[in-house]
């Protein structure tokens, strides 16, 4: 067993976001629904944007105060190869802190970027002016 948490930094993810859309009070919670206008990825190994047309975020506002992120984002890397990034979270809003705890993975045909479909990572995200962002960390298999 593990004390920490092996991982190293994949790359910085931030979405430049629209108006939200509310639907609340819903049946069963209030809901958020997102759409990213635009937003760019930084890190070694991948660059590029998000993709803004196919890209958005239901969020769940539960009872308990929690918001449940859901999440599918299509990024475009900086030599045009499509990566599919879906993710679920967590996060508690706290007066004016927010934090957003995300598991993202990856699917994509693009030979280059194939190692991003066997990952398995973490993202820690906080609000921007312009949206949020994430760093997004790979979880590193213990040998």
């Amino acid at each position: 067993m593990v004390d920490k948490l092996p991982v190293s930094f994949l790359f910085r993810l931030e979405a430049f976001i629209d108006e939200p859309i509310a639907i609340s009070p819903g049946p069963q919670a209030d809901r958020v629904i997102v759409a990213p206008t635009g937003g760019v990825v930084e890190g070694p190994a991948f660059k590029g944007e998000i993709v803004s047309g196919p890209s958005s975020e239901w969020a769940t506002l539960r009872a308990d105060g929690t918001m449940k992120a859901d999440v599918r984002l299509v990024l475009r890397s900086h030599d045009q190869q499509y990566v599919l990034m879906t993710y679920n979270g967590i996060a508690k809003p706290d007066g004016e802190n927010l934090t957003v705890i995300i598991a993202p993975l990856f699917e994509t045909a693009s030979e280059e970027f194939t190692w991003l479909n066997s990952l398995q990572t973490i993202g820690i995200g906080k609000p921007t002016e312009q949206g949020i962002a994430y760093d997004i960390y790979q979880i590193n298999i213990p040998e």
